[in-house]
């Protein structure tokens, strides 16, 4: 059952407006019939459901967010499921979410963020409870502007159990935008520092209007990409906060109380000026040119054009006495002394403004070879990501009527496989759990069409239709 407007959810919620759509789950604005109230109701698994153990799992595990009291939570006040789709009744927020702010908030603002989300990260952390997937649709905005955390207390399992229930293709590609490197490793478990990681690259995307790492996440920064540039006109405590989060070490993040501590009085943090001076140095090249500024007497003296230079030169050698054969052979020595410094000194000038020069023209090329490293591994994670996703949607589509996708999965999963070959995706592993999948899904299919073929009539046209199609499942299992 697809959900559509002006129609009634639950016996009960008269759907009015689609707010958001995630990959697991739809946000409707809807009106309770009972109350009269204006209500934001938020369904898992929509048009599809889950089954009965899913089901059970998944509702037991929303029902213990009942327990989570906090000023910067947006607690639902109602759970549980209908036509086998897990919901949640939640308080309306008609300033929307953070999505919409995005670009749009003064550093003071930005400063609120930190420190309202942070608020509630830290009462979430200390009941070891890692949120898994903050992002700009996860924090909405009160009516009195307060930043309020939603869609906590799901966890690993709850999502798996989702992943299963869910044709991912119909998802606006996921959140591995706001997922830390770590995420990317052997043991992708999220911890509370992956949390923080997450909450900087939302508050990145706030200031710069674009994710740090684009839709790769974590994983571009996990294969030696650099943190990217903070551009926008804040300070430099606010982007020292941002590179602090986005920290490659999980150990080197701030947690989410530290953040609240700096949230509510910046001029008390300890900036690191290593940070921001990588920042200056690499954005120097394409600085505006500045006003020459007058030069000083020592400066004047070097800076000379050859014509002036002769003409000194002629002025020197004038006052200069003649050369006399007898005593005066002393004062000529000094003059030719005097001179011989000074074309040391021009000469040493020189070579110092060439490597200067030379210095510069490295330091551009590095930069640029690094910028192209970064695209090209960008390209490769997108790659990877695009594989994964046409992966997915193969293998959902398998059946006995379309065995063909399952073959098309296949061939998915060896591109991913080429992929994760490559040296650049370090520890990235999808491969085994994707291949599993495949093995999981070929044996479910291979079974359903022996059991036709068993209960199919000797000789009939069903026993050899099945046949084959058992016979074109095995061979596909042999080649996973």
């Amino acid at each position: 059952m697809r959900l559509q407007e002006n129609t009634t959810f639950a016996n009960r919620y008269q759907l009015e407006r689609l707010l958001g759509r995630g990959g697991f789950s739809e946000v409707w604005l809807a009106k309770d019939n009972w109350t009269h109230l204006r209500i934001a109701l938020k369904v898992y698994a929509p048009g599809q459901g889950m089954d009965a153990n899913g089901l059970q799992d998944f509702c037991g595990e929303l029902a213990n967010v009942f327990d989570l009291n906090h000023t910067n939570l947006l607690k639902p006040t109602h759970v549980d499921s209908w036509n086998d789709m897990p919901y949640l009744i939640m308080a309306y927020c008609s300033n929307g979410s953070l999505a919409s702010k995005v670009g749009q908030l003064s550093e003071t603002e930005i400063w609120k963020l930190i420190h309202d989300v942070g608020a509630g990260l830290a009462y979430l952390h200390k009941r070891d409870v890692v949120h898994q997937d903050i992002s700009p649709d996860n924090i909405l905005i009160d009516d009195l502007g307060n930043y309020l955390i939603t869609d906590f207390g799901i966890s690993s399992r709850a999502r798996s159990t989702l992943r299963k229930s869910v044709i991912l293709a119909n998802s606006n590609g996921g959140k591995t935008a706001y997922m830390g490197p770590e995420r990317f490793s052997r043991q992708p478990a999220p911890t509370k520092a992956s949390d923080v990681w997450s909450f900087g690259a939302m508050v990145y995307e706030v200031l710069e209007g674009i994710v740090p790492f684009g839709e790769v996440g974590g994983g571009l920064q996990k294969g030696g990409a650099e943190i990217p540039y903070i551009s926008a006109n804040v300070s430099d405590a606010l982007k020292f906060t941002v590179y602090k989060m986005l920290s490659k070490e999980t150990w080197d993040r701030p947690t989410a109380e530290t953040l609240v501590a700096w949230s509510q009085n910046p001029q008390s943090i300890e900036v690191d000026n290593s940070l921001l001076a990588v920042e200056e140095s690499a954005s120097a090249p394409s600085s505006p040119v500045e006003e020459p500024k007058a030069p000083s007497r020592q400066t004047q003296r070097f800076s000379k054009p050859a014509a002036a230079e002769d003409a000194v030169k002629k002025e020197e050698s004038k006052q200069q006495p003649a050369a006399k054969p007898a005593g005066g052979a002393n004062k000529g020595t000094n003059g030719d002394d005097g001179s011989k410094i000074k074309k040391l000194i021009l000469i040493l000038v020189i070579i110092g403004t060439a490597f200067i020069g030379i210095g510069t023209v490295v330091g551009i090329g590095i930069h640029n070879h690094r910028e192209a490293e970064r695209r090209e591994l960008r390209i490769l994670y997108e790659r990877h990501t695009d594989a994964i996703d046409e992966f997915d949607r193969c293998l959902n589509a398998a059946s006995l009527d379309n065995i063909e996708a399952l073959q098309q999965a296949l061939d998915q999963l060896h591109i991913i496989k080429g992929l994760e070959d490559d040296n650049r995706f370090a520890d990235i592993e999808y491969y085994y759990e994707l291949r599993q999948s495949l093995l999981d899904k070929a044996q479910e299919l291979y079974d359903k069409a022996d059991q036709r073929y068993q209960l199919a009539p000797p000789g009939s046209e069903a026993e050899r239709r099945n046949m084959q199609k058992r016979r074109q499942i095995f061979e596909i299992k042999q080649k996973i």
